[in-house]
């Protein structure tokens, strides 16, 4: 396209010397007998580039319209990527982040406090009784009570938190900008929540708690010897009595 329009600009070059030249004779024509020859080539030559001007604004228009139908596609392209980008990240039970969307944020976070160090808190959630629950009531209930527990976590987080899937019955929060004792007294509130029925089986209500350990990052460690020691606090939380929060 651009080497047809580098074309056209020097076929209307050429002409718009022809069209000077074209005067000049005119101007020195004594009788109309000598401007025929003239006026012949002059009309062939414009009919020639007018030709030309045609099919590049034709050219021009399909590839406008060419042009609109990619940026179209690209479009739906990009949504498509952003939509399997977030089922990638997604667990798709629950409906929160999964694992690989867990450490993306984690990751996230921990580039922050390189730029402005503040407490980031971790917490690992396990549900309470999970195998007597499937046991009791089968698996689709047991797959109600992850359901259930993610959303209710969800919607009681602070903005900016995060919880998500780990693996099997536990769940992770990420919890930016909180400290180990305000990060203990959020899986507290959580556990109250829960104190109500939390989903409903077959016309029944169904409680289910959760044990939890939460401790704070530390520089230079990964998440998952964060979790480490989370786990340490959780196990000491189902040790204890379940339906607490340990802190490591």
């Amino acid at each position: 396209m651009l080497q047809e329009l580098g074309e056209l600009g020097q076929h209307t070059d050429r002409f718009s010397d022809s069209v000077g030249k074209y005067a000049t004779v005119i101007e020195q024509a004594d009788s109309l007998e000598s401007l025929a020859g003239v006026v012949r080539e002059m009309v062939e030559e414009s009919r020639s580039v007018q030709s030309l001007v045609q099919n590049t604004q034709g050219r021009l228009r399909d590839e406008h319209d060419r042009a609109t139908q990619l940026a179209g596609r690209v479009e739906q392209l990009e949504g498509e990527l952003r939509r399997l980008s977030s089922e990638v990240q997604t667990d798709q039970l629950t409906q929160v982040a999964n694992r690989r969307g867990l450490i993306a944020t984690f990751e996230t976070e921990r580039a922050k406090l390189d730029r402005d160090p503040k407490p980031l808190a971790l917490a690992l959630l396990d549900i309470d009784n999970f195998k007597k629950l499937n046991d009791n009531l089968g698996h689709a209930a047991g797959d109600e009570a992850l359901k259930a527990l993610a959303s209710r976590v969800s919607g009681l987080l602070r903005p900016g938190d995060k919880v998500g899937r780990w693996g099997g019955e536990e769940f992770v929060l990420i919890l930016p900008e909180a400290p180990l004792e305000e990060a203990q007294a959020v899986l507290l509130r959580l556990q109250r929540s829960l104190s109500a029925s939390l989903f409903m089986h077959e016309g029944r209500d169904v409680f289910v708690t959760f044990s939890a350990g939460v401790t704070l990052f530390r520089a230079g460690e990964t998440m998952e010897q964060a979790l480490d020691r989370a786990d340490e606090a959780l196990y000491e939380a189902k040790r204890t009595g379940k339906n607490r929060a340990c802190v490591a």
